[in-house]
C-alpha cells in the first residue's frame, strides 16, 4: 500500500502575476514497523526533493495521471514538486510570462515555506520530459551547486533545430524566444554544459528512444557530454516513440539513477 499524500495548491504567483498550479507529492511519516502511526509528528529531517516537470501541452497533473510517479516516490521516500507553466519553455518569455523566474526563485521560496522540503543541493534533483527534459537540463546546468543531479527524458537539446523542425508542434515557439538567441546563450543547454564548473559534481543523465523524433539532436549531443562530465553522465536508449509508454518505461531506471536508492523498499 502507497503511503503517500497528495496535495493540490493553488496560489498566486506575484512573479507570473497570476494564480498557478502545483502538484506535490509527499511520503507519509512511518514508525519502526513500517507503519502509519498513531500521532503525526513531523520530523526532524527535511525531505529529499524531486522537482518534475511537464511536457509540452502537459500541466502539473501530467505526471500524476500518466505515470508511475506517486508510487516510485512512495518507493524511494522522497517529495516530488510538479508545477505548472504552460507552453512556456521554462523560460522569460519574450511574449508572455516570466516562467524561469517562477520556476528557479518564487517556487522553490513557496514550496519551502509551505512543505518540509529539502534545501540541501545534495538531497535534491530535477527531472522532466520533452520540454520538462530540456528545462530540468536547463536548471541544472545554469545552477549545477543546488542539485545532486538531473534526468532528462527525451529532452529538446537544440532551440533552433527545434524551432526549425517542428514548426507546426508548435507555431506560438517566437513567443518564447528571440529567435536571434537560442544558441551560445542562457537559453541554450549545449552552450550552458560548457560553462559547468569543472570542480561541479553534477550528475547528469540524458534519455531517449529508438524512434524518438527527439533522438537525432539528442545522440548529436551525446559526445559532448561523455567528454565534459565523464563518469558523471549517463545515457540511456530504448526501443520507444517520444510518448508516455516510453517515458513509465524509463522512469523506473531514471528514478533509482536520480536518488541512487535513498530510501527505496526492496
Amino acid at each position: 500500500m502507497e503511503r503517500m499524500s497528495v496535495h493540490h495548491n493553488n496560489f498566486y504567483s506575484n512573479v507570473l502575476r497570476q494564480p498557478t498550479q502545483v502538484e506535490v507529492i509527499l511520503p507519509e511519516p512511518r514508525g519502526l514497523d513500517g507503519q502509519i502511526p498513531a500521532r503525526y509528528v513531523r520530523g526532524p529531517q527535511p525531505l529529499p526533493t524531486v522537482w518534475l516537470l511537464h511536457g509540452l501541452g502537459g500541466d502539473a497533473l501530467s505526471w500524476l495521471r500518466r505515470s508511475t510517479i506517486e508510487s516510485l516516490a512512495d518507493q524511494y521516500r522522497v517529495a516530488v514538486v510538479m508545477p505548472q507553466t504552460g507552453r512556456g519553455f521554462y523560460t522569460d518569455m519574450v511574449h508572455g510570462l516570466d516562467y524561469w523566474t517562477y520556476l528557479t526563485t518564487e517556487l522553490p521560496q513557496r514550496m519551502r515555506y509551505v512543505f518540509p522540503l529539502s534545501a540541501d543541493p545534495q538531497e535534491n534533483y530535477v527531472m522532466g520530459q520533452s520540454m520538462g527534459g530540456y528545462g530540468a537540463l536547463r536548471w541544472a546546468l545554469t545552477m549545477p551547486e543546488q542539485f545532486a543531479a538531473v534526468a532528462a527524458l527525451s529532452p529538446v537539446t537544440d532551440l533552433a533545430r527545434f524551432r526549425q523542425e517542428q514548426v507546426k508542434l508548435i507555431p506560438d515557439f517566437d513567443l518564447n524566444f528571440n529567435p536571434q538567441h537560442l544558441t551560445a546563450t542562457a537559453a541554450d543547454v549545449r552552450w550552458l554544459l560548457k560553462q559547468v564548473p569543472a570542480t561541479s559534481a553534477l550528475r547528469v543523465l540524458v534519455a531517449t528512444g529508438t524512434r524518438d523524433f527527439l533522438g537525432p539532436m539528442i545522440r548529436e549531443w551525446r559526445p559532448e557530454l561523455e567528454s565534459q562530465l565523464g563518469a558523471r553522465f549517463t545515457y540511456q536508449e530504448q526501443s520507444g516513440w517520444h510518448d508516455w509508454r516510453l517515458w513509465n518505461e524509463q522512469l523506473p531506471s531514471a528514478m533509482h539513477w536520480l536518488v541512487r536508492g535513498r530510501w527505496a523498499r526492496v
